[in-house]
């Protein structure tokens, strides 16, 4: 179902990581999100449980985290993402209510990827941070284009902080330099959730507008799918295999 991740070839061999601006990883073909970004409320129902659960993950994981200034970073970048989440909020209240089913909707599915992507230990999980959200909130930024000027404006400069990738990259770097044998380890572990993370992709946006008649067979209809938004597939992979060299993995 997603042999075409293979076919992509690394784009860069540079260890820096583009900045979160709309210009950043640009393909050749681009996506017009306006096509596939769902209606505005799912869209920022979509985004809040998703910066939500990044804050519950973070406040979790912040308990068992090896070293005190670690813990304090995960607990101080918790409260940053649960203060996103109150801004979404009021954007979603504007949309006339808070969508509470929708909302549930969006964390059933939210929590079923974290547990496709659970780590066995603490540098695991935070790998899954840095390399499944990161990839999310990559997506979540290009997709806003198809949002109203202001929504837009709004959520891009939300998404363009690069404050927990930093942080992820920082603690893992200094992790895989004290312990060299674990870079193995989290290079499987890497590659084995990318596939989980782009399926999310998947799920968070609507085909409607391009395929008018879904095949019955749910390959089939996964493959026109994921053909329709390769686009945005190569971006987001090319951004991931960064995040992977930058830690000297490989994706």
């Amino acid at each position: 179902m997603l042999d075409w991740i293979r076919r992509i070839r690394k784009v860069t061999q540079t260890l820096s990581l583009p900045s979160r601006d709309t210009s950043a990883g640009r393909s050749q073909g681009q996506l017009n999100a306006s096509k596939v970004i769902p209606a505005t409320e799912v869209f920022l129902a979509n985004l809040l449980q998703t910066q939500l659960l990044i804050a519950d993950l973070l406040e979790d994981d912040a308990t068992p985290a090896p070293k005190k200034e670690w813990a304090e970073g995960e607990s101080k970048l918790a409260d940053s993402y649960r203060a996103r989440s109150v801004e979404l909020k009021e954007l979603l209240l504007k949309q006339g209510s808070t969508h509470i089913e929708l909302q549930q909707q969006v964390r059933d599915r939210l929590d079923e990827l974290v547990q496709r992507t659970e780590g066995n230990n603490w540098f695991e999980d935070l790998l899954r941070t840095y390399l499944v959200f990161g990839l999310l909130e990559d997506a979540y930024l290009r997709i806003a284009k198809g949002l109203s000027p202001a929504r837009r404006l709004r959520v891009e400069a939300m998404l363009s902080d690069n404050s927990l990738m930093d942080f992820c990259q920082d603690v893992l770097t200094a992790a895989i330099a004290e312990n060299s044998g674990l870079a193995d380890e989290l290079a499987l572990f890497g590659r084995a959730i990318i596939a989980d993370a782009l399926l999310e992709v998947r799920d968070s946006l609507d085909f409607s507008k391009l395929i008018e008649n879904p095949p019955a067979d749910q390959a089939e209809l996964t493959r026109e799918q994921f053909r329709i938004i390769e686009p945005l597939t190569t971006e987001l992979i090319s951004a991931h295999t960064l995040r992977m060299d930058s830690l000297g993995l490989t994706a």
